[in-house]
């Protein structure tokens, strides 16, 4: 059974196939997948998990590489595997059916705006503000930059 709000008139007519959520594991990103997931199950949708790292890491990362011996790009995609992995187990969970992960380096906006149009996504999710380094704005900079330079359908879920 579809969900309610699957079955609103601004979903009808509408040919999504592929929808594209961007996931930087934090609880915006979880809620922003759980709705890209259900989203994609009632319009049988493939839904794309982004998870993008930026270049720098945090100090205690830096401190973690040096004990592992690890290079940065390790940790960075070991982190932004993390992300991905935890995302399609919480699509799973909405009933997401056709699943593909992507991760990426670079700056999330233009990564989330480059992959989309890479793959023709029709519609892109993003929470409303993830792990960025300045807090306290009401909307983050990436949904941000999303809403002002996409040239698609942008969900931003709060």
């Amino acid at each position: 059974m579809s969900p309610q709000w699957a079955k609103r008139p601004w979903t009808m007519g509408m040919d999504m196939r592929n929808i594209l959520v961007a996931t930087d594991g934090s609880e915006g990103a979880e809620r922003a997948v759980a709705f890209a997931a259900e989203l994609a199950h009632a319009l049988s949708a493939k839904l794309v998990i982004l998870a993008v790292s930026e270049p720098s890491i945090s100090r205690d990362l830096e401190e973690f590489r040096r004990a592992e011996g690890s290079t940065i790009g390790d940790i960075v995609e070991a982190d932004a595997a993390a992300h991905v992995k935890h995302a399609i187990e919480l699509a799973n969970n909405q009933g997401a059916m056709d699943i593909q992960e992507v991760t990426r380096a670079g700056d999330p906006a233009h990564v989330i705006l480059a992959v989309a149009r890479d793959l023709a996504a029709d519609l892109v999710v993003v929470g409303k503000r993830g792990f960025g380094r300045v807090k306290g704005f009401a909307l983050g900079s990436v949904s941000q930059n999303l809403a002002a330079h996409a040239d698609r359908i942008v969900v931003i879920v709060p």
